[in-house]
């Protein structure tokens, strides 16, 4: 049984490893000298300070984009501040 289970625990752990640590790491690589902004989170920055991503609630307004729902935050579509649990 010993012979059976040693193999597996190392691959286990081998796989864990790899897929784990070294195929995300290389892909974040990858992208941050690809595509730095968009790597990153592609970050809004207010005043030197962080106030959100450029890619989160877009609110889109022509026919080649494809349309997310519709926002339940009257007055000012897709306003995260007033988001809540319909939205």
């Amino acid at each position: 049984m010993v012979r059976h289970v040693r193999p597996a625990l190392v691959l286990l752990a081998a796989f864990s490893v790899l897929t784990g640590l070294i195929y995300p790491l290389a892909l974040t690589g990858i992208a941050q000298i690809i595509l730095p902004h968009q790597a990153r989170g592609s970050v809004v920055v207010a005043q030197g300070r962080a106030v959100g991503s450029a890619l989160i609630g877009q609110d889109f307004t022509q026919a080649r984009y494809v349309h997310p729902r519709p926002s339940a935050t009257a007055g000012a579509p897709y306003n995260a501040a007033a988001s809540g649990g319909s939205n």
